[in-house]
């Protein structure tokens, strides 16, 4: 799961840029940010961002929290970098993904699976989509839908 690798990824006319690669709270984490660039001017500051957790042996599994900048380009264009970093997540290991409000009104009218970001991570191997808030210990984030892969 090294996301640093997507340094450079590209669709269309956009890329991604590594801002931020950080140690987290623990020894197996990690912080990370993208810059969007498009045409080789910088499009959208902290564009994507989140943590990576390597796991922890015996008792905790890796897993890979992900959020975005909303408005900073169409759903199709964000999902298409979406998918790179939910490939990278090994079987057995979850994702969560912090949604912006227009998600969130759509979960509130529709279960996971038929919202774009849940068909998202289907479409990528996770299953158990659940949609909660996480209370971490005065850290929290926002809403996030977490699946697990397969």
């Amino acid at each position: 799961m090294d996301v640093r690798s997507l340094d450079g990824f590209r669709t269309g006319d956009y890329e991604l840029r590594l801002r931020l690669w950080k140690e987290g709270r623990f020894v197996e984490e990690f912080n990370f940010a993208f810059d969007l660039w498009r045409g080789g001017a910088l499009e959208c500051e902290w564009f994507l961002f989140g943590k990576v957790f390597y796991g922890r042996k015996p008792h905790y599994r890796p897993w890979m929290e992900i959020s975005y900048r909303e408005g900073c380009v169409e759903r199709q264009i964000l999902a298409e970098f979406l998918k790179p970093f939910l490939r990278m997540v090994p079987a057995g290991a979850h994702v969560m993904v912090e949604y912006d409000f227009e998600t969130y009104r759509e979960l509130n009218r529709r279960p996971p699976h038929e919202v774009w970001l849940g068909r998202l991570l289907l479409e990528n191997g996770f299953v158990n989509l659940r949609n909660w808030y996480i209370p971490e210990g005065w850290k929290e984030g926002g809403m996030k839908l977490q699946g697990f892969k397969r």
